[in-house]
């Protein structure tokens, strides 16, 4: 299907069947993406009394149960409901289907090589996405006043899409770069790795509460009407170069503060 899309006083041209999914397939009893050494996604065939609905095992269809944790074993987008009290559905935040969008791929540094502050101490050697390296990225692509950016960090290769995080150390972002992107009026981010913060942070998860409240300390207010989402674990593969997009995030209709997404990335024709 062919669609036109105006945006900034200029119309594009979407041709819907052309798309790349930046989710990692979901390999239920497979290999997964892990943060925090948690369970991994299960599939397993419903079971009433002695009889199992499986065609394997002669039943004639397969009924199958899943058990998986949302934010830590594949591609999922978050809410500010990931941080509040109340029930939050990130559902409600996706409120059109194509959002302009730009693809930046970064660079991370050392932290003790870069000015930015972290809310908890950081190891000299650990690795992060600075301000510096995202507003380089980023301002050659600024006048198409993307509401949305996907942010691919190097190395890349395709082994991370599968990497157990408590062995491969993840890279996450200062809060001046999160403040950067805030401040740039960003309402979708998109990652590929398994969170904006620290894997240790305290609890405090500081990056998030910048981008989803006053985009420049982690000690403001929550905005709990804020439509803003975040994806972590996606994978965006180096044969997509860097540019100007359309964003589609599809989504569940999950009552809860996440929920496992395919974001798929659309180029203007």
């Amino acid at each position: 299907m062919i669609v036109s899309l105006q945006h900034q006083r200029k119309v594009y041209t979407l041709d819907t069947s052309r798309f790349v999914d930046l989710s990692i397939p979901y390999h239920f009893n497979g290999p997964q993406p892990n943060y925090y050494d948690v369970n991994p996604g299960r599939l397993v065939p419903l079971k009433l009394g002695k009889k199992t609905y499986s065609v394997v095992d002669g039943a004639g269809c397969n009924v199958p149960e899943i058990s998986m944790n949302i934010h830590c074993t594949g591609t999922h987008t978050e809410g500010v409901g990931h941080l509040l009290e109340q029930n939050n559905s990130v559902t409600e935040c996706i409120e059109d289907l194509f959002f302009p969008a730009v693809l930046i791929t970064v660079q991370p540094i050392l932290f003790s090589a870069c000015p930015d502050n972290y809310h908890v101490v950081v190891q000299e050697d650990e690795q992060v996405i600075n301000r510096e390296s995202l507003e380089k990225a980023f301002q050659q692509f600024q006048d198409y006043r993307p509401l949305s950016i996907i942010i691919r960090t190097l190395p890349n290769p395709a082994e991370k899409q599968f990497y157990r995080y408590t062995e491969q150390v993840p890279i996450f972002f200062t809060h001046d770069s999160i403040a950067f992107l805030s401040n740039q009026e960003i309402q979708h981010l998109v990652v590929d790795i398994p969170s904006l913060d620290r894997m240790e942070d305290d609890g405090i998860l500081g990056n998030h509460r910048i981008f989803w409240g006053n985009g420049k300390n982690l000690k403001g207010d929550l905005d709990s009407n804020s439509h803003r989402t975040v994806t972590e674990l996606a994978y965006i593969s180096d044969d997509i170069e860097d540019g100007f997009y359309f964003l589609e995030i599809q989504l569940p209709r999950f009552q809860c503060d996440a929920a496992p997404s395919r974001p798929l990335l659309m180029k203007p024709v």
